[in-house]
């Protein structure tokens, strides 16, 4: 068996640098090409790894020495590039949303399927020490059985990112794009929380209702959404989230993501969690609240590379498949669909 994965990188924008960047730093994955149709950013990651690099897909996928791909283009374009990696043999670790449609999503599975390459999606939240300790206490049963789930976040998006994401790295107008990117907030940034609570939780999404709209951002997608969600044990969940919102909360006002069970809770913020019991867990006593520090409250995109490089390399199914990327683009999709329609919207869902 190989020692190290060899990826071959589609696109060199902005998510594509934190990626090269835990490539380089895993025992079993190392970057063997990098593609880009703008040749200054080409060259750029080129330069930083050491490595060739190419303008289109062809050049690289023709390249017998690349094992797998990294795929970092607009969200229209995952479903073409997958299925032309895994036609050519190549495994393919795609960005999230896998893509901006169930039916492209399920051709890339059966693609994958059918050529014997591993799909997985960046979903780098679970890797996070917070999900680690949540998942483990829920699941020693430690706040009962899950009733409540709110999540979202409110924060601010000024006009560049729409134009050159967050660091300006490229200059592009996918993201304003409802056709290119597949929707706006809940798809491009709260779809990670979608799928680490299930991940927490176990519990799957069966309805949603939703209301969203564009206040105050100039771009076909929306900046403010709503959503009510029920899941498979009856539970019921909330989540909220906006781009345009300055100041974020106030000094002092909890902001972050929330569990409630029929015997406590867990508050969920960046660098801590803050739980309280109605029952004693380990050294946690009960009835009062406790804080927990967590380490790399935004980290995980090492540890997802090298966790997707082992089941490649060893011919096995990744931790993260195609189907949940699945999953969490279809809570995404309904929550669109309820506030275009104005009802719930069950799932599994048609399109």
């Amino acid at each position: 068996m190989k020692k190290k994965l060899v990826f071959g990188l589609v696109g060199c924008g902005e998510i594509a640098v934190q990626t090269a960047k835990a490539i380089s730093q895993t025992t079993n994955a190392e970057i063997g090409i990098v593609q880009d149709v703008n040749e200054e950013m080409a060259r750029d990651m080129a330069e930083k790894y050491d490595v060739k690099y190419c303008l289109t897909w062809d050049e690289l996928l023709s390249r017998k020495e690349i094992d797998a791909v990294y795929i970092a283009v607009p969200h229209y374009l995952h479903k073409p590039a997958a299925v032309q990696a895994a036609t050519a043999g190549k495994h393919i670790l795609v960005e999230k949303p896998i893509a901006t449609t169930l039916a492209d999503t399920d051709t890339m599975v059966e693609v994958a399927r059918k050529n014997n390459v591993a799909l997985s999606v960046a979903f780098t939240s679970r890797y996070t020490d917070r999900a680690q300790k949540m998942k483990q206490m829920i699941a020693d049963g430690a706040i009962g059985k899950v009733v409540g789930i709110d999540f979202g976040a409110y924060g601010y998006k000024p006009e560049s990112y729409w134009k050159s994401g967050w660091t300006g790295r490229i200059t592009t107008d996918w993201r304003q794009s409802k056709e290119k990117s597949g929707g706006g907030v809940f798809l491009m940034n709260l779809i990670h929380t979608v799928d680490v609570l299930r991940y927490i939780t176990g519990l799957e999404v069966v309805s949603v209702a939703a209301n969203y709209d564009t206040f105050k951002t100039p771009v076909e997608v929306e900046d403010f959404l709503v959503a009510v969600l029920r899941y498979d044990n009856g539970a019921i969940g909330a989540t909220r989230t906006a781009t345009f919102v300055e100041g974020r909360a106030p000094v002092g006002a909890l902001e972050g993501d929330r569990i409630i069970g029929t015997k406590g809770q867990i508050f969920s913020e960046h660098e801590t969690l803050q739980v309280f019991l109605s029952q004693p867990y380990k050294e946690l006593e009960a009835g009062k609240w406790h804080k927990i520090q967590v380490s790399e409250p935004w980290g995980g995109r090492k540890e997802l590379v090298s966790d997707f490089a082992k089941a490649a390399l060893s011919g096995k199914t990744p931790p993260i498949t195609g189907l949940d990327g699945r999953k969490s683009l279809e809570v995404c999709l309904a929550a669109y669909r309820s506030g275009a329609t104005g009802q719930f919207v069950n799932l599994p869902m048609t399109e």
